[in-house]
Parts: C-alpha cells; structure tokens; sequence
C-alpha cells in the first residue's frame, strides 16, 4: 500500500513539474500551445536541462543527495515560475476549454481515453527481464543505495574506473534515482510503473499531436489516430519493433528515442509544412535533439531523422535558412559523437575514480 501510495504521488508530481516546465518554456518563446503541446515541450525541456546539469556532477563525483537537493530547488522554482506567470484567468480559460471539449471530441475522447489507460496497464504488468532490464534497473537501484550518481557497475555492484561514453551521457536512469531520493519510491516502481506511465502518456500525447498536424486541428481524427497507432503498436510483434519497444521496454531510454523523439521530429516536419516561418519548430526540435541525448546513446543517429525529417520540407517550403537551422540541431549529437570516438580511439578517458 505505501509503494502503491508513493507511485501514484510521484506520477502526479512528476506530471505537474512537467507540465510546468511546459508553461515556463511556452511563456519564453511565446509559443501558442494547447495543454498537450505544453506538457510535451515542458517533458523534453525537462530532461534537456537535466541532461547538462547532471553529466558534470556525475564527472566531478557529486552525491545523489546533493544532486537530488539541488534539482528540488531548480524544480520548486520552475513550479512557482509557471504558477505566477500564469494568466490571472486561467480558472475561466479551465472552464471555457472543459466546456467546449466534448464538442470538439465527442466519444472518441474517450476511446482514445481508454486505449492510452490499456497501454498503461500493459506496461505496468508486462515483467521483463532482460539484461537490458537489469541495466535501467540496477544502475537506479546502486546509485539510490550508494548515494552516488552512476558510479558502481548495475550488473556486479563493483565501483567503476572508468566511465563508458555510451552510457554517462545518457543520464535518463539519473533521473529516476534522483526521484527515488527525493520521494522515497522504490526504484523498480519509479522505472517501471511510474516513468514508464508518463512515458507511454507522453507518446500518446505526441501521436495526437501529429493527427492534428495532419488532420487540420480535426480533434476527433487526432483521437482515432491515437486509437488506431495503439493498435498498430500491438501487432508490431517483430524483436526491434517501435511497438515492442513501447509495450516491453518503456522504462529504457532507446524505447523514448524511438517513440518519443524521432516522433517529434515528424511533428517538427509537419508543424513547419504548416507554419513556413515559425522559429519555435526549431526550438523545440533542439529540445528534442538534447533530450535525445539524456534517452540513449543511439541519439548517435538522431542528425539523420533531423535530416530525414526537417530538409524536404525546408525544401519544399523555400526557406533554405532551415538548412542553417538543422545544423544546429544537429550540433548536440555531433558533439557527443566526437566525444564516443574520442574515447574509444583512447584520445579521451573519463575517469570515474
């Protein structure tokens, strides 16, 4: 009952500290975004900025306690930020917006309700076992009960000499110790039950995302398409799978660069096929490439999705300063690639003791 208590506490939490770095991030770049868009830019501008805030504490041997604390602080504050910046009548913009819903949804937000709930459970009851899943698991477990930041090995317990390139960039299971720290969950019920509910919630969020781009702001076909990739994502039984990725393997980074990233890319392309000269695309395409990063190593690979994605349409629209625009979103994965090759060709060491 406590472990169930402190899930549900930290789901809630967690959502709300999102959505809040949402609101910041909107209220900066002035960007006209519905709730789901909010709670999405403010879930990749969240783990952007945890991303360069917790390698180099991991580098210089930070304690997860310090790091936990520090992180509160930067969260508390994101979390008034948001509240004060907030229009004076959000409460009637709550009402006017709950009012016009089933007008612009009908059933089919239900149904699309529904479906995300079934995932959920999936997820939740779904037992994995994999070495991959001793990983995500055990790297969150020996940095909670050293008190230390990714420096013992998850599989053996022994203390690392050295750090891989390969995984202390990507600081994803940071983030769930941190969380553990702070709330006092257990570590296989933050990375498994809870991330993974908020992760398979933010899919969702950006596959209705893409159905509005697609549908001309058509709610109810962004709902059924939401209801229609759920399917799709079920019957995608092959090993390597997007859809297996997310029903199986949720809590692991690489699942979040295949269904949440690379998506992103795709609703980047179809937001700028819409809005030719809007500058917050690349915004948050940056958000994404560095949020990349903070899932998995793979994000190696992410400047070809940009570059898959994003050129046809800067093509297509005529606006060759996207190109410019790439490029730099391309930037966050280059640099971590020099610094893997730089590792493995021993020109860099990152030590860990």
């Amino acid at each position: 009952m406590k472990e169930l208590i402190l899930a549900c506490a930290g789901f809630v939490i967690e959502g709300v500290v999102f959505y809040a770095a949402g609101s910041v991030v909107s209220r900066i770049l002035k960007l006209k975004a519905d709730r789901t868009l909010t709670f999405i830019v403010g879930y990749l501008a969240y783990f952007s900025v945890f991303e360069l805030m917790i390698v180099p504490m991991t580098l210089k041997w930070v304690s997860l306690t310090t790091a936990g604390r520090i992180w509160a602080v930067l969260m508390v504050l994101c979390v008034m930020a948001a509240f004060f910046l907030g229009k004076k009548n959000e409460k009637d913009k709550w009402r006017s917006n709950l009012q016009k819903v089933w007008e612009n949804h009908s059933i089919m937000l239900a149904v699309a309700g529904i479906a995300i709930v079934v995932q959920c459970l999936i997820v939740i009851f779904y037992q994995d076992t994999t070495l991959d899943a001793t990983y995500y698991v055990g790297n969150v477990s020996t940095s909670v009960y050293t008190d230390t930041l990714a420096r013992y090995n998850p599989y053996n317990g022994v203390i690392l000499k050295k750090f891989k390139a390969r995984y202390i960039f990507s600081a994803y299971p940071m983030n769930n110790a941190v969380w553990c720290r702070l709330l006092g969950i257990h570590p296989l019920v933050q990375t498994k039950t809870v991330m993974s509910c908020i992760n398979v919630i933010t899919a969702n969020l950006i596959i209705y995302q893409i159905g509005k781009k697609m549908f001309e702001d058509d709610r109810k076909k962004a709902d059924l398409m939401v209801v229609f990739v759920c399917i799709m994502q079920l019957f995608s039984g092959t090993i390597y799978s997007a859809g297996t990725f997310f029903f199986t393997r949720s809590y692991e980074g690489k699942t979040l660069l295949a269904n949440i990233a690379i998506p992103m890319v795709l609703l980047c392309a179809l937001w700028l096929l819409r809005e030719k000269t809007s500058r917050n695309v690349w915004a948050v395409l940056f958000l994404t490439a560095v949020s990349a990063l903070t899932f998995s190593g793979s994000a190696i690979i992410f400047p070809v999705a940009i570059a898959a994605g994003m050129i046809p349409v800067v093509l297509w629209n005529r606006k060759f300063s996207g190109l410019f625009y790439c490029g730099l979103c391309m930037l966050p994965s280059v640099a971590y690639a020099i610094v893997f090759f730089a590792t493995k060709l021993k020109w860099l060491t990152l030590a860990a003791s």
